[in-house]
């Protein structure tokens, strides 16, 4: 397996070097148009405290415009992990994490640990990574293309405490919404309480105004195994194959990816089964021949985007990976990368003519700071 005509391009990048781009989630809109929406940060660095961002593209990714600020981080606010879908009648349904600040009341009189940063434009941040509190997930909605949007409506995940999302929710033939999230049901946080994470679907029945928690992807009772950030895809023959990112407890080492299958539209689930592949997190495109299209991010050495085909979508093996792009770890910083192994997210689809389009973000080599953005890669797929 190999992909063809490639190109690589650079999608938004801040010019002032005060914030960074990352994660982002591109959709083909019935129009033709792609709009990919992805986080603009606070700061020149991960810090999960941005804001989402949406982009239009009339021309199959080869240009983008219309760059617009969906709902903006506050002094106390932040949101972040995006992803985008299209409803039947046309309205655009973002779902996002939103997580609240605090600073504290108290000035330390000692050293301490810091998330950073102290500036002129945003004050004190520091200690902001330990009073984060996870507000939880939320959707927004848009009936006129994305000119205008609601307020975000939270997402009810319970009994999960928090549920974390990554892509944009699947719309089923029934106009039923499913929404595959991750999440804890003891632990507020994103991690503790002495629980694995489990991946699970929550589902809407109109049109992303009320969610219920539908079923468990995996969950590994022994907290042994962490399942997150699923992505799906339903087949042809209606089947709905997730994939899901994992890491070992107490370690957090990553591993190889898991595929869960459901014949039931999403309510039960086969035991999670890990692949021969590594890498996360993923997500599906299906191509115009019927195979499964799946790409994911590369966080060791070369580093980058890979994908890998399925015909079936049930059967992957390592042997069918191929590069969609190498690097994205700044040169300096290749053999102790640290903050900056933090890149892919990848997000993919199928254009008109055939060739296929991720989105993913990187850094750059520029500067005593690297900075994340957000690039492109066009490629048609050669057996």
């Amino acid at each position: 397996m190999k992909v063809t005509d490639v190109e690589h391009r650079v999608v938004d990048i801040d010019a002032t070097r005060e914030h960074a781009y990352n994660q982002v989630n591109v959709r083909r809109l019935r129009s033709g148009d792609l709009v990919a929406v992805y986080n603009e940060e606070r700061f020149p660095y991960h810090h999960d405290s941005g804001q989402t961002v949406m982009l239009r593209s009339r021309d199959g990714g080869e240009t983008w415009t219309d760059r617009k600020v969906v709902l903006p981080y506050t002094d106390t606010t932040g949101n972040w992990d995006c992803g985008i879908c299209e409803l039947e009648d046309g309205t655009l349904l973002i779902d996002l994490t939103i997580a609240a600040y605090f600073k504290r009341g108290i000035r330390p009189e000692q050293p301490s640990w810091t998330r950073g940063p102290r500036t002129s434009e945003h004050g004190d941040w520091t200690w902001s990574y330990k009073t984060m509190g996870w507000l939880g997930a939320y959707v927004l909605r848009s009936t006129d293309g994305g000119a205008t949007w609601s307020e975000p409506i939270p997402v009810n995940a319970r009994p999960l405490k928090h549920a974390g999302c990554r892509l944009g929710a699947w719309l089923m033939p029934s106009g039923s919404l499913l929404l595959g999230v991750y999440g804890r049901i003891r632990g507020y946080g994103e991690e503790g309480e002495n629980e694995s994470t489990r991946s699970a679907l929550l589902r809407s029945d109109d049109g992303g105004f009320n969610w219920e928690y539908y079923s468990t992807m995996a969950f590994d009772a022994a907290s042994i195994v962490d399942f997150e950030e699923p992505a799906i895809v339903r087949l042809a023959d209606g089947r709905i194959v997730g994939m899901l990112r994992t890491h070992v407890n107490p370690s957090g080492d990553a591993k190889n990816m898991a595929i869960v299958v459901s014949e039931d539209d999403g309510f039960s689930w086969t035991p999670p089964r890990f692949t021969n592949i590594w890498g996360y997190p993923a997500e599906f495109a299906t191509l115009p021949d019927g195979r499964i299209l799946m790409i994911y991010g590369y966080r060791r050495p070369p580093y980058g985007v890979r994908g890998c085909i399925s015909d079936d979508g049930i059967t992957w093996d390592v042997a069918n990976e191929f590069t969609i792009r190498e690097g994205g770890v700044p040169e300096a910083y290749y053999d102790n990368p640290g903050v900056y192994q933090h890149i892919g997210y990848p997000s993919v689809t199928v254009l008109d003519d055939g060739r296929v389009l991720a989105m993913y973000h990187e850094h750059d080599d520029n500067g005593d700071r690297p900075l994340q953005f957000v690039a492109s890669t066009h490629f048609r797929i050669a057996d």
